[in-house]
């Protein structure tokens, strides 16, 4: 497991100029996650920055508080303001016109060899790395969370015309080749997409590495509520909960993080008053990381209803925090966890299947401390981020060696 301290090199003695890159600053696991990969890299005596594409963010001044004092590179102020210009392509969340814009573009604003290397997260702005990669010389290693097409079979296919869906989703595997087989190894949070990744180009090299949680010292006393933690959107199903509500009257949920449109939290607002369920769902909303760090610690278990194939960040922050937990089966965090000692695995929404161990874990408060005291032991023992920095450092210099 490359997350071991006994498989992880030192790091070279002169520091490199690493570039943690992402599209945008929003508030999301991923971003979380890359934020504190250039914490991790910096202190492990690399000179790492992160690199965001676009300023502009869907969620204004995202992780204010983490990114304190944070070395940020916004590759978008380069360019003039024409260059800038961008709109969200109809259907999509995310996916916007300067994904596909700052590639030919962004490259004339970096130097040769101004990163040593780039460590890239997302499809989408896997497109830039490529470009920087043959015109700028710069190497990359990307994170695959979740491949374009999987999201768009997951997400859109419901609600997309099935002429349409087809195409796209031809093109969205097309588009996944063409990234995964441009990076010089793909790291995955564990081996949900592994599969695919071979199929879009067989012999590439996989590399594991586990994200990572700042663990309590000391724990702290629980409350008898379950927590859900995610940034709110359309996507995250958050109107599952009405139905949850129904089986399970006597849940008390508190639903922390942001909500990304505000019109969709209306609308689930108005469908909680409906339900009647003002009582069992505490919509809390935004929250600092030590608020957040609290809500965690608190909890007598934590619930995940949204299956979040690539990891599944909730689980391993429950579980630094020495909460138990609920999660979708099969993702990527499963790995580092046993079923029915340190937390649940069910099928994705799965009421029938939920709501017994809810009730089991609510109803001894004892079952459920000791779980999380031993899903705690676990990440303290092999999930720290300097851990995670190592390993990254490791395939670095795995990379450069080879590619000298």
């Amino acid at each position: 497991m490359r997350s071991k301290k006994s498989s992880i090199s030192s790091p070279a003695k002169s520091p490199r100029k690493i570039g943690v890159v992402i599209d945008r600053l929003n508030v999301g696991g991923v971003e979380k996650i890359a934020i504190e990969q250039v914490k991790a890299l910096r202190k492990n005596g690399e000179d790492a920055h992160l690199v965001v594409l676009r300023e502009k963010a869907v969620v204004p001044n995202a992780f204010k508080d983490l990114r304190k004092g944070l070395p940020i590179i916004y590759l978008d102020r380069r360019l003039p303001k024409f260059f800038r210009y961008s709109f969200q392509f109809p259907l999509f969340s995310f996916f916007s016109s300067f994904h596909v814009t700052y590639p030919f573009v962004l490259p004339f604003v970096v130097k040769r060899k101004e990163f040593d290397y780039l460590i890239v997260h997302g499809t989408y702005t896997c497109l830039t790395a490529v470009a920087l990669k043959k015109t700028r010389g710069i190497h990359f290693s990307g994170f695959i969370w979740d491949p374009a097409s999987y999201i768009l079979e997951r997400v859109y296919k419901a609600k997309t015309l099935a002429p349409i869906i087809k195409v796209l989703i031809a093109v969205a595997k097309t588009l996944d080749a063409f990234l995964i087989r441009n990076m010089d190894a793909v790291l995955v949070g564990g081996p949900a997409h592994n599969k695919f990744i071979r199929q879009a180009s067989p012999g590439k090299k996989i590399v594991t590495i586990y994200p990572s949680v700042h663990p309590i010292k000391k724990q702290k006393k629980k409350k008898s509520y379950v927590l859900m933690a995610t940034a709110w959107k359309r996507g995250k199903h958050p109107d599952y909960l009405l139905e949850l509500v129904k089986a399970m009257p006597e849940i008390r949920i508190e639903m922390v993080g942001k909500w990304l449109e505000k019109s969709y939290y209306k609308e689930f607002l108005a469908s909680v008053k409906q339900a009647k369920a003002g009582k069992q769902i505490n919509i809390v909303g935004e929250v600092t990381e030590a608020q957040l760090s609290d809500y965690y610690a608190r909890a007598a278990v934590v619930l995940q209803s949204n299956d979040d194939r690539g990891f599944g960040m909730p689980a391993l922050e429950a579980a630094g925090h020495a909460t138990t937990f609920v999660i979708p089966k099969g993702q990527g965090v499963c790995k580092l966890f046993e079923d029915g000692k340190d937390g649940y695995y069910t099928k994705e929404k799965d009421t029938a299947a939920i709501v017994p161990l809810l009730r089991k874990l609510l109803a001894k408060p004892d079952t459920a401390a000791s779980m999380g005291e031993r899903a705690w032991q676990k990440v303290v023992a092999n999930y720290s981020w300097d851990n995670h920095a190592k390993a990254l450092s490791d395939l670095v210099t795995k990379e450069l060696k080879h590619k000298a």
